[in-house]
């Protein structure tokens, strides 16, 4: 029967493991030292040695005669297949009370073979609370001949009582130097004819796991007949070549949407993990950001760089961040989403328009500025003294006007001038529609907002609605009831100037939902603290009616804002 590569080229003693030298220079130093202890916590990510290093350290100190942490393959206790003092539980189907009861019970058995019991417990984070707890006392104190190695891949789903009774190993992802060193010498033994380039593949896509780069290195065997290239590498995870990620952001240059969302079809068609494409991007991007701003440090770490040097002279470094931001952004919901092409899609359509409308700003700003120039210089200064009279007359006009209508003025997206005044009545509306959201929290009406605000993207080309869309899409919706929409920025001047513009934004919201929503917005620390209130009940969030007009607050604000606009106008004229 044939046996898996990662089931035969399994470590079976110490200096066989790759890419962990510190934990087994501690496990060897212990032993030599006869300084073991009686629980050990072994926690990293899959596939990085934790089950292999539990089972070889339970050999060397039931070996009757090792030679520098090496056993002698000889005793009785090396050569016994079903050794009856290793025995190894797996939490995932055994994490109940009756299970670790039984265990208890059987730790005061003496060894069979060799000098210690040992358990190893894998994937101890499934056991239940009550597992735990009828663990714990054995734990605590077991008898001298019980050494307890507890493996998890989520060391903080274990209790804090049972982390304190074990001396804890963290195992770290392996370099994929370290990956691609094992695979080479696995190839030569098994005659596998493969490319360089496609282990440095693996052992990207493995992410560390050294398990998982040669399962992928069997899979690729079974997969090719002749020499395995990087391209079989790319087919068999659904990923794509360096060379189509450079023609993917070739056609965002050139703004050739048709070709991406047919690209997009193809993969779909062919099967390709959405999520692991635009992580592949992401990464793409990041080493041309890299080749462009730390060239030496970027050669020394990637072997081919033929396929950064043209495109990246085609982009600038700012461009490629707004890029990577919106990138980010959308791979992050599309691991919660159960249509990620669409998202996909999205965020190209939204890198193309997002670049189209700077691209507009920019050449509307150079006109301005060469028709500004162009003036001539002498009717500038004529129409100076002219413009003092016709400035004082606009202000007594525009506040006479304000004073004698109920009409709202157009609304626009401006800055507000956050005086002292207008800042603390921001912080009271804040509190309030906290509090009202909280109280009348509603995960549903939460779930059925947010594919919707997607329709801000349609806006981003409209002059009236383009940079409320914009501010509300950097954002992210946290929590919603039937009429607050709570949105968290980065960072604090972010939500801010959300807060700053909420009429605006409000009347945004309202045309994509058809409802109107009262709107807040604050920054990801204070939001942390306030889900960690919520969800530990730490303080009550209790709704009030809100009995305040935002036109009337904003309005004195406005109007203080348009004259001093006037008064700038003036000073930039000159």
């Amino acid at each position: 029967m044939y046996q898996a590569l990662y089931r035969k080229y399994r470590p079976k003693t110490l200096d066989d493991i790759y890419g962990q030298d510190i934990i087994v220079k501690i496990i060897k130093n212990s032993i030599l030292n006869n300084q073991i202890n009686h629980a050990y916590l072994f926690a990293g990510p899959r596939g990085t040695g934790k089950t292999s290093i539990a089972k070889i350290f339970a050999k060397i100190i039931n070996c009757e005669n090792p030679v520098n942490c090496i056993p002698c393959g000889k005793c009785l206790s090396c050569t016994e297949k079903n050794n009856s003092d290793i025995i190894e539980i797996d939490a995932a189907s055994n994490n109940g009370v009756d299970e670790i009861r039984e265990l208890r019970n059987k730790v005061n058995l003496l060894p069979a073979y060799g000098k210690y019991k040992v358990y190893i417990i894998d994937e101890v984070h499934m056991l239940t609370q009550g597992a735990f707890n009828a663990l714990l006392k054995t734990l605590e104190e077991p008898p001298a001949h019980v050494i307890f190695i507890l493996a998890t891949t989520d060391p903080h789903k274990v209790i804090e009582t049972i982390l304190s009774r074990c001396q804890r190993l963290d195992f770290k992802k392996i370099s994929n130097e370290a990956i691609v060193q094992n695979l080479k010498q696995i190839a030569k033994k098994e005659n596998i004819d493969i490319d360089e380039q496609a282990l440095y593949e693996i052992a990207n896509q493995a992410d560390g796991g050294m398990r998982d780069s040669v399962g992928m290195l069997d899979q690729a065997r079974a997969y090719t007949e002749g020499k395995i290239t990087v391209n079989d590498i790319h087919d068999i995870n659904g990923t794509l070549t360096e060379q189509d990620l450079n023609n993917l952001l070739e056609n965002i240059l050139n703004n050739k949407l048709d070709i991406i969302l047919e690209k997009i079809d193809e993969y779909n068609d062919k099967g390709k993990n959405f999520i692991k494409l635009i992580e592949e991007f992401i990464n793409f991007i990041r080493n041309i950001i890299l080749y462009k701003e730390a060239p030496k440090y970027f050669e020394e770490k990637h072997p081919n760089i033929e396929n950064y040097k043209n495109i990246s002279k085609k982009i600038e470094i700012n461009h490629l961040f707004e890029i990577i931001e919106t990138l980010n952004k959308y791979s992050f919901e599309m691991k919660n989403s159960n249509n990620p092409k669409l998202l996909f899609e999205l965020a190209f359509i939204k890198i193309i328009s997002t670049k189209n409308t700077i691209n507009v700003e920019k050449v509307q700003e150079i006109t301005q500025n060469n028709e500004k120039l162009s003036q001539n210089q002498e009717k500038i200064e004529k129409k100076q003294e002219k413009q003092v009279e016709i400035v004082e007359k606009q202000k007594k006009d525009f506040l006479k006007s304000e004073q004698n209508t109920n009409k709202q003025t157009p609304v626009s997206f401006q800055k507000t001038k956050n005086n002292e005044k207008i800042s603390k009545t921001i912080n009271k509306i804040k509190q309030i529609r906290i509090d009202n959201t909280l109280a009348h929290f509603n995960k549903q009406t939460m779930k059925s907002i947010i594919p919707s605000l997607e329709l801000l993207n349609d806006l981003l080309l409209d002059k009236e609605y383009s940079n409320a869309a914009s501010i509300i899409l950097d954002g992210t919706l946290k929590a919603a009831s039937e009429e607050n929409l709570i949105f968290v920025y980065k960072t604090k001047r972010l939500s801010e100037q959300f807060n700053e513009n909420l009429i605006i934004l409000e009347e945004t919201i309202e045309k994509i939902l058809n409802k109107k929503y009262n709107l807040i917005a604050t920054d990801l620390d204070e939001w942390e603290i306030l889900k960690n209130d919520f969800n530990n009940k730490l303080r009550p969030f209790i709704y009030k009616e809100e009995q305040f007009n935002l036109e009337d607050i904003f309005k004195e604000e406005e109007i203080k804002n348009n004259i001093e606009t006037m008064f700038e106008d003036i000073i930039e004229y000159n």
